[in-house]
């Protein structure tokens, strides 16, 4: 998928567009520093011709994909670093590496 933009935001009010790499790393650790009502950040992309993908990763260490109204995941991992993987492949706009991850899990 060729990406037109992408962002971040945290469930305490933080944003930002057009993320990299860093942004997702940086994320994960202030997830630890997070209070449990605000331990929360989710990253969207989208394309020209596409819908917005998002995952929302939780304090709790549950990530959700949300991939239109009618493609949704929830998965359990057991340590914040699992999640990176799959952050990279949404940031790099691999969909479909990235279902079937989720599936997987």
């Amino acid at each position: 998928m060729e990406l037109e933009g992408s962002y971040i935001q945290y469930a305490a009010g933080y944003d930002k567009d057009n993320i990299s790499k860093s942004d997702i790393e940086k994320a994960l650790n202030d997830l630890t520093e997070m209070d449990d009502e605000h331990g929360a950040f989710w990253i969207g992309i989208y394309g020209a011709d596409t819908e917005e993908f998002v995952i929302e990763f939780h304090k709790s260490l549950t990530l959700f994909g949300n991939f239109g109204e009618e493609e949704n995941y929830k998965i359990k991992l057991d340590e914040i670093e699992s999640a990176k993987e799959f952050f990279f492949l949404l940031l790099n706009g691999e969909i479909d590496e990235l279902r079937e991850k989720l599936k997987n899990n």
